[in-house]
């Protein structure tokens, strides 16, 4: 009897050392084991970092290779090590890195505002995507110097990177030299070239704007009127100066403008009512010869891009009434102010000095009145370009495809001419266009100032699309920059997370550039991880 009660009690003995020893595996084993760990986005899952010390035999249940870690989120995983056990484990992918980017120096004048805080820095990069460009303070400068400007960039995580932008401020407050102002003598019905031997010189802007105001002459009396020159820096200073107009009776209309229609194939004849077209063709020509002997670069592209430019900053919009394609240009030249007829003449005479082909566009359908612009071929492939003044934007239409150009004011019947860059052959705008959006290289920031002369303003759309300025040789940054976003960053998460583990959603207005991947299939074969992609608040829908 003793010996079966010392058997028995040996055997328990033994088996309490096993369970304890099992215990104590156990309890060791999860004590190693790491079940809530949190990396970098960007970074790679490795199974060394769910143990303090990793077990030979430690792997995932879970498939890990669909997970894509450059995206922010939580996944629910399993793993199996020493040999028996299998756990479940949180795998958090979180954002801690701000973002990237460069800053765009900028000049400008003490008279001008700050140009928004996204257009002072580009090539923006962010695995989650940039929620908010803006000032540290926004800068008022009332003198002159250099200065750095710091600009907070956001991702949708929260993390912010300060980019401090160099600002050169000019103070500038003298106004440009006029210089070769004459009197003019001049026939009845034609307007006298304003701008001969006229020039105007600045100490800090290298071509300052002369605008005239013959608003008190008429062209139908003879007499003795009194024109006014105003010349303007970017500054916004600006000089005055006036000479006097003889009108004398001609011998005959030597412009017939009166009644004349457009010159709708942008021929050198003029239009049906252009009288006298050789010697205004003739005119319109010497004075566009002499503004592209400044305007000549080293290739096509940047020609017709200091064309454009030159037309939009030296004409001012004004409706004129018909003109055929020679009195227009001469308009243009002479008198540097004009309506969408003028831009488009003076921008087609300039390309075709320059031998750059280039053809017409003309508004379709019409609603309420025309609008003209021209088609240019440049690296072998036509663009749209408009040099219009238009309020709504400060810059010009350059080299835009058939989308970016996309707006109730380019409405246009793509059939009647060439496939266009990207391939466009027929083209039919749509009630609600959607531009393509591209960054700005510049932002210009110069305000027109209205002393006493007296001047119209260009047409002003009810509607609006980012300027797009862009050329084939010219590398354009796309910065990854959304405005205006609340940023949220990711709260803690519970210690026991359910078996769906769902992060803080994001807001809204978070970038679309990057869309979350959409989870992976299960598989008979393998335990897929369990994510929950951030979904927008309902109270910010």
């Amino acid at each position: 009897m003793y010996k079966t009660i010392g058997k028995i009690g040996a055997f328990l003995y033994c088996a309490t050392i096993v369970v304890m020893i099992v215990v104590f595996t156990i309890r060791d084993a999860n004590r190693n084991l790491i079940s809530d760990v949190v990396i970098e986005a960007g970074s790679n899952i490795k199974i060394e970092d769910f143990f303090k010390t990793c077990p030979e035999d430690a792997r995932f249940i879970s498939d890990v290779s669909t997970i894509n870690t450059n995206e922010p989120a939580v996944y629910q995983l399993k793993v199996f090590y020493d040999e028996v056990f299998e756990k479940d484990v949180v795998l958090r992918i979180e954002d801690h890195t701000a973002p990237r980017g460069i800053a765009l120096p900028k000049m400008l004048y003490t008279t001008w505002n700050a140009p928004a805080a996204a257009d002072c820095v580009g090539y923006l990069y962010d695995l989650s995507g940039i929620a908010k460009v803006e000032y540290k303070e926004k800068p008022v400068f009332k003198e002159g110097g250099e200065f750095d400007i710091p600009v907070l960039v956001t991702d949708v995580y929260g993390n912010t990177a300060t980019i401090d932008v160099p600002f050169t401020v000019i103070d500038d407050h003298t106004g440009p030299v006029i210089k070769g102002i004459h009197n003019l003598e001049t026939v009845t019905n034609v307007e006298p070239d304003f701008f001969d031997g006229v020039t105007a010189t600045d100490d800090y802007d290298d071509d300052p704007v002369i605008r005239i105001d013959d608003s008190k002459v008429d062209y139908e009396t003879p007499g003795t009127y009194v024109v006014k020159y105003l010349a303007i820096d970017k500054a916004n200073n600006f000089t005055t100066g006036t000479a006097e107009v003889k009108i004398t009776k001609g011998t005959g209309n030597a412009d017939a403008a009166s009644g004349s229609e457009y010159d709708v194939s942008g021929s050198e004849s003029g239009g049906s009512g252009g009288g006298g077209g050789s010697g205004r063709m003739s005119d319109a020509k010497r004075l566009a010869s002499r503004v592209l002997s400044g305007l000549w670069r080293s290739n096509d592209v940047d020609t017709a891009r200091a064309i454009f430019k030159w037309v939009h900053d030296h004409i001012y919009y004004s409706q004129c009434g018909s003109l055929s394609y020679a009195s227009a240009a001469y308009r243009g030249f002479s008198k540097r102010s004009g309506d969408c007829y003028v831009y488009y003449s003076c921008c087609k005479m300039l390309l075709d000095l320059a031998g750059i082909p280039n053809m017409m566009v003309k508004r379709f359908p019409v609603t309420g009145s025309n609008h003209y612009w021209n088609l240019v071929k440049l690296n072998g492939q036509w663009y749209h370009c408009d040099s219009t003044r238009f309020k709504h934007r400060s810059s010009i239409y350059f080299m835009c495809t058939d989308e970016q150009i996309n707006d109730k004011y380019h409405r246009f019947n793509g059939k009647l001419y060439p496939a266009r860059a990207g391939g466009s052959t027929d083209f039919l705008p749509s009630d609600t266009p959607t531009p393509t959006e591209t960054p700005t290289p510049e932002v210009s920031e110069t305000p027109t100032p209205t002393p006493e002369i007296s001047t119209t303003d260009g047409p002003t759309p009810t509607g609006s699309i980012e300027p797009t300025v862009t050329g084939a040789d010219t590398p354009t940054p796309t910065p990854e920059t959304t405005q205006g976003a609340t940023v949220t960053p990711t709260p803690g998460v519970s210690d026991q997370p359910a078996p769906t583990v769902s992060p803080t959603p994001p807001p809204t207005n978070t970038p679309t550039d990057v869309p979350p991947p959409p989870p992976p299939p299960p598989t008979e074969e393998t335990t897929k991880p369990t994510e929950t992609k951030p979904t927008a608040d309902d109270g910010d829908q």
